[in-house]
């Protein structure tokens, strides 16, 4: 081989390319394999997502208050997130919350995925489902949203009045502010370009 010869031998690469294959086929592989995509595109393959908002959440010691305080605010509060509302529990403590938005796209799935799936691989991006507050919280401290933006909750989904699941979502539609909520079983399907509130775990 010359000396200027930069290419590795077999015995070089193979132990780290047997480490790779064990991750890419373990319990996380699906993280592992979007990693080494990115990483093969050149693109930095654990780039944290950016900070959307933070917000706080515990301010209200009741659902009646913090409803009044959306309806004091003007939001428009859909009749399904009205109903998912009064089942919505209310952390005891103040405390604050890094959100990050990422689209099913950002998170592995350029054709879409089922809410299960979305939930597994924000898990595996270092992102948590939302408490029940985050929605109407969200709502209530987000008033600059640009018209036509669409954002749903990452959280487990809550049982409305008949029996279906909801998660909270916040818009703005014609320059109201919506608080609303969206039907969703964990097999539901969600298009790439939806994009889901989370929390960033510390």
């Amino acid at each position: 081989m010359s000396t200027n010869d930069t290419r590795l031998a077999l015995s070089e690469v193979q132990g780290p390319l047997i480490d790779l294959l064990e991750k890419v086929g373990g319990r996380d592989g699906e993280m592992w394999l979007r990693g080494l995509n990115k990483f093969l595109r050149k693109e930095n393959p654990w780039e944290k997502p950016e900070t959307f908002k933070i917000i706080e959440i515990g301010t209200y010691k009741d659902v009646e208050s913090l409803r009044k305080a959306l309806e004091e605010s003007g939001v428009q509060i859909g009749n399904w997130a009205s109903d998912i509302l009064n089942k919505t529990k209310l952390s005891k403590s103040k405390q604050s919350l890094d959100l990050v938005v990422r689209s099913v796209k950002e998170l592995g799935f350029p054709n879409g995925a089922k809410l299960e799936d979305i939930y597994k691989a924000a898990k595996n991006q270092g992102l948590d489902l939302c408490p029940d507050e985050v929605g109407p919280q969200l709502r209530l401290q987000y008033s600059n949203q640009p018209n036509g933006e669409w954002l749903v909750i990452a959280m487990e989904p809550i049982k409305n009045s008949m029996g279906d699941l909801d998660l909270f979502f916040v818009r703005c539609h014609r320059g109201a502010r919506w608080l609303d909520a969206q039907f969703s079983e964990p097999d539901d399907f969600w298009y790439a370009g939806n994009r889901f509130v989370f929390v960033r775990c510390k």
